[in-house]
């Protein structure tokens, strides 16, 4: 493994030194729809989890993890967010070994804010309605450019509505991954959302949600068992507070899961989010705010993927999954 770690740590430095003036963490945005857990899956790990298999949603969490494992298949994907609000995905992906090896994957999503009362007159009666929600199209490609190594770019085209306002942005992710089947590694590191506003709600410049990554996960061998742990909005390390020690900080930043295969079939899932934890906490005894559960069972040419969320007080978010290849 001295290989794989020393690569994945020049990765990682090589990104970070490359967008630190770009953004900032955990800054206010149009664009939320980009920070929702993609898939069923990644919801029940807690965040985008270092994967290579036939997943399509796996070039969201890095492009550079999509590769002809996924050849064919299509996902959709369901999230049940607060009230009103909702959420999907739909992703197709598809191998192009004729076209210099390159695997492709493209995607859209929405987020739904449901509708609201326009209030305009002089007494503040309704005098009608108006929607508000967010749209993306991506298109993504990676290729193995060295045994075991793969680069990813992924480019997005988002909008986001209130009413009569729009603003639109083009953004692009960029990704690297490494990967050792014989010893169950999968390593990544990726920026995320760089890219140009084109146009803004209001008079505010709308901000883009830049955010840097480093993923890695681990399947044991002598248990079903693949542990994973992403560390997100990396291009700003800080905590809650500026009191926070270091061990909080790092913690603010990790989405922790794992998978435990059930036979051939069937599999559960569980995760923790640092930062989702330490944003919705209310300060209980018994506070499970940031944690995910879920499942995912194959049933012949189809699998089914289901997870649940909890978000403190708010409750909790429910996301259904399903993908099969054509």
């Amino acid at each position: 493994m001295r290989a794989p770690r020393l690569l994945a740590a020049g990765l990682v430095a090589g990104l970070l030194a490359a967008v630190p003036a770009l953004g900032q963490a955990r800054t206010q945005t149009a664009y939320d729809l980009v920070r929702l857990d993609v898939s069923a899956r990644q919801a029940a790990l807690a965040g985008p989890a270092a994967r290579l298999d036939a997943d399509p949603t796996v070039a969201f969490a890095n492009p550079a993890f999509l590769s002809s494992e996924a050849d064919g298949t299509v996902a959709l994907g369901y999230t049940n967010l607060l009230a009103d609000i909702n959420a999907g995905t739909a992703v197709y992906a598809r191998d192009m070994p004729w076209f210099g090896g390159f695997s492709l994957a493209g995607g859209v999503r929405y987020l739904s804010y449901g509708e609201f009362e326009r209030r305009t007159s002089a007494e503040g009666e309704p005098t009608g309605t108006f929607g508000a929600g967010e749209a993306a199209v991506t298109l993504a490609t990676s290729r193995e450019v060295l045994p075991q190594f793969r680069v990813g770019l992924a480019a997005h085209g988002l909008v986001a509505s209130i009413d009569d306002d729009q603003s639109a942005a083009l953004v692009a992710d960029l990704g690297v991954s490494y990967h050792v089947p014989e010893e169950g590694w999968v390593l990544g590191a990726s920026v995320h959302h760089v890219g140009a506003r084109i146009a803004d709600l209001g008079t505010d410049r709308d901000r883009l949600p830049l955010d840097v990554r480093i993923t890695a996960s681990k399947r044991l061998r002598y248990v079903p068992l693949t542990l994973s742990v992403a560390g997100m909005d990396l291009q700003r390390f800080e905590g809650q507070s500026a009191d926070s020690s270091l061990a909080v900080r790092t913690l603010d930043h990790l989405a922790l899961g794992g998978e435990l295969q059930l036979g051939s079939s069937f599999a559960v899932r569980a995760g923790y989010n640092g930062r989702r934890g330490a944003d919705l906490r209310s300060g209980g005894r018994l506070d499970l705010a940031g944690v995910s559960v879920g499942a995912g069972i194959e049933l012949r040419r189809v699998s089914v993927d289901y997870a649940f969320s909890n978000w403190g007080d708010f409750g909790g978010l429910h996301q259904f999954g399903v993908r099969t290849r054509l």
